[in-house]
């Protein structure tokens, strides 16, 4: 489980962009258009041998689009259905003059039933602009795509580009896409599978950051995990199922019999999928929601975590809460001393590659033991359980509980707090019980930018 620490402005994946055609003019508005022979162009019928003697099977027509008939994309489909139709593509020069409308550009199959009707055109267009000018077998070339694309506006006369990476490209268009009674959106990438019942809460390319940077830094997590050898009690090889709530409920959790892990916040489907790997919460509360924000959150394996971070204490350093601050918000006031200790202490904000992850989440930890304003682990625990938490370390936030993993990870080493929550014995493992460790933790703490 994990609280959904408030006013963290989350930084999504730039929107993604466009492609090409159509169905046939015979196409229902909820049918997707069948690319077979006798559907989509008329044949000339096969002469017998009787009339032609030389013709042989070998000499029918050549078929271009052979290799794309099956490929899966929705895109393709439509686009080679309104090509071979001879359907003229519409002039999409104003749709895309709008900037918001460059997320159409994408193409991922689930738009066409987010939005079938702006989808389609574009899909009709950008096939056959990539078909005449590149030939057929280039809609097929993921390396090329964001080049075609950006070609593609060139050629409607537009300055504009499609901001994408190739990486974030080839992964999403790997992502098989499927819909359920309850679950219209579907996205799989080999284990990993996310279910969203809607969009209510933004548009598909607003969710393509938290689908691309979750899915990457779950696969880079679990490299790491093998990598150092501390793999061994935890099921990384498990299917991993997110069902994205989104629901402002302010919590997310893994309903541990299933393993399912439902979220309702960008930042914590790492730290959720940890727990799917085999950290329950414990005895020990602090120790296995620690150790689920040390792999999930403090070893930046989802960038978009960080860059949410360098984005509040950017807004803080422009003075962006300081009209908020001055009329007493806490809210304000902890974010402008966040960044005052943070930078006081080194901590940089001009890139991902220099911001230190370690040093951010002490000195949360730091202003909230000083400040008594945070919710604690055992508060979590009982709201969505609906019972009292006893757990050792429930006092501690979810940070304090990071920071003390940390501090652990770095005295003794990330293998003996891991041994500790698998034998539920604390003092046995760092020959110190729960309050001396914490003890120390904390004057470890005071020491920071000392």
């Amino acid at each position: 489980m994990k609280n959904k620490y408030s006013l963290v402005a989350i930084l999504l994946l730039t929107a993604l962009l466009l492609a090409s055609c159509h169905n046939t003019p015979t196409l229902s508005q909820n049918s997707k258009p069948q690319n077979t022979e006798s559907s989509i162009t008329q044949r000339p019928a096969t002469e017998s041998p009787a009339e032609s003697p030389s013709k042989t099977p070998s000499q029918a027509p050549h078929d271009p689009f052979t290799s794309i008939r099956e490929s899966g994309e929705d895109w393709i489909t439509y686009g080679l259905a309104a090509y071979e139709s001879g359907k003229a593509p519409q002039n999409l020069k104003d749709f895309f003059s709008a900037p918001a409308n460059m997320t159409y550009l994408t193409l991922f199959d689930h738009f066409f039933i987010f939005d079938k009707e702006q989808t389609v055109p574009v899909a009709e267009a950008f096939f056959k602009f990539v078909v005449d000018k590149y030939g057929a077998e280039a809609v097929l070339d993921i390396e090329k795509r964001i080049e075609y694309k950006n070609e593609f506006l060139k050629s409607l006369g537009l300055s504009t580009t499609y901001t994408q990476t190739p990486e974030a490209e080839a992964l999403l268009a790997s992502m098989n896409f499927s819909s359920s009674d309850r679950y219209q959106y579907i996205m799989s990438f080999g284990n990993v599978t996310y279910y969203f019942e809607d969009f209510s809460a933004g548009s598909p390319s607003q969710y393509h950051g938290f689908l691309y940077f979750n899915t990457t830094g779950l696969y880079e997590l679990i490299d790491y995990l093998k990598e150092h050898g501390l793999d061994e009690k935890l099921d990384v090889d498990r299917e991993f199922h997110f069902y994205v709530t989104f629901d402002g409920s302010g919590y997310s959790q893994t309903k541990y019999p299933s393993g399912n892990m439902y979220i309702n916040d960008h930042s914590d489907a790492l730290h959720e999928a940890v727990h799917a790997m085999g950290i329950r919460t414990a005895d020990h509360i602090w120790l296995s929601e620690g150790l689920c924000d040390y792999f999930g959150k403090s070893l930046g394996f989802n960038y978009q975590i960080a860059a949410s971070y360098i984005q509040i204490l950017t807004m803080a350093k422009q003075g962006y809460f300081d009209k908020q601050a001055n009329g007493g918000n806490r809210t304000a006031i902890f974010y402008k001393r966040l960044y005052e200790e943070y930078t006081d202490a080194g901590g940089k904000i001009d890139s991902l590659d220099t911001f230190d992850l370690v040093l951010y989440t002490n000195t949360i930890a730091k202003i909230e033991l000083d400040t008594g304003t945070y919710t604690t682990l055992g508060q979590t625990h009982q709201a969505i359980n609906n019972k009292e938490c006893t757990a050792i370390g429930k006092e501690l936030s979810y940070h304090q509980a990071a920071s003390l993993v940390l501090y652990l990870a770095n005295t003794h080493g990330i293998e003996k707090a891991l041994e500790a929550y698998h034998t539920q014995d604390v003092e046995a493992t760092f020959a110190k019980g729960y309050e001396e460790l914490k003890s120390d933790w904390l004057a470890y703490l005071e020491a920071i930018g000392e």
